[in-house]
């Protein structure tokens, strides 16, 4: 198990993306001024969207400052999850491109990249997707799932090639966490688990 430390990637990743859409935001509403009708109202929609992107890594910021030291638990995401995202970064790429081609509605073109590379970081765990604190687990939008929550962990070998660790955390029938882990000392995270009180036996069905 990796020593407990400061996310500095994370943060950065979310600190950087809350300036960056707060500023397309407020870009898109003065480019729509200069549009009309439907134009002008996609614009502002998009600005609401832009919006919530940087309210979600505000909200993530937040929490992960206020775990403070974490283990960062490496992960993969499922292969249908990478080609779910490839496909929307594709698109989003291309109509950005498009969009900036033609010179009249910059902060539009600018947003679809800057999605695009959001997604890229987050669906596809270029930032780590799942933290270990003190406390419990961290995700990389900085929901908190503390051990007092769950009753039970499961951690199993999967098949895959290379192996990785799948983690299933829950109370009762409800699913708490669910994660692909990679470079895992599992014993170690195990005992941190049963330590927290945990049991390492995931109900039946």
């Amino acid at each position: 198990m990796r020593v407990p430390s400061f996310p500095t990637r994370v943060i950065a990743f979310h600190a950087l993306a809350l300036v960056a859409f707060l500023g397309d935001a407020v870009w898109l509403v003065r480019e729509s001024r200069a549009l009309g009708g439907r134009q002008a109202a996609l614009e502002l929609a998009v600005a609401v969207a832009a919006g919530g992107v940087a309210l979600l890594s505000l909200v993530a910021l937040v929490s992960l400052l206020r775990a403070r030291a974490v283990v960062v638990l490496a992960s993969r995401a499922s292969s249908e999850t990478y080609l779910q995202v490839m496909g929307v970064m594709a698109v989003l790429l291309l109509f950005g491109v498009q969009v900036l081609s033609t010179g009249t509605r910059p902060a539009l073109g600018a947003f679809c990249l800057m999605l695009s590379a959001w997604l890229m970081g987050v669906g596809l765990h270029l930032v780590p997707a799942l933290l270990l604190s003190s406390e419990g687990f961290v995700d990389q939008l900085g929901k908190r799932t503390r051990f007092s929550e769950l009753e039970w962990f499961e951690l199993r070998r999967t098949q895959d090639t290379p192996p990785r660790t799948l983690l299933r955390a829950g109370r009762g029938d409800q699913l708490h966490i669910h994660t692909r882990l990679v470079d895992l000392d599992a014993e170690a995270l195990r005992k941190v688990l049963v330590r927290a009180g945990l049991s390492a036996k995931a109900p039946r069905g």
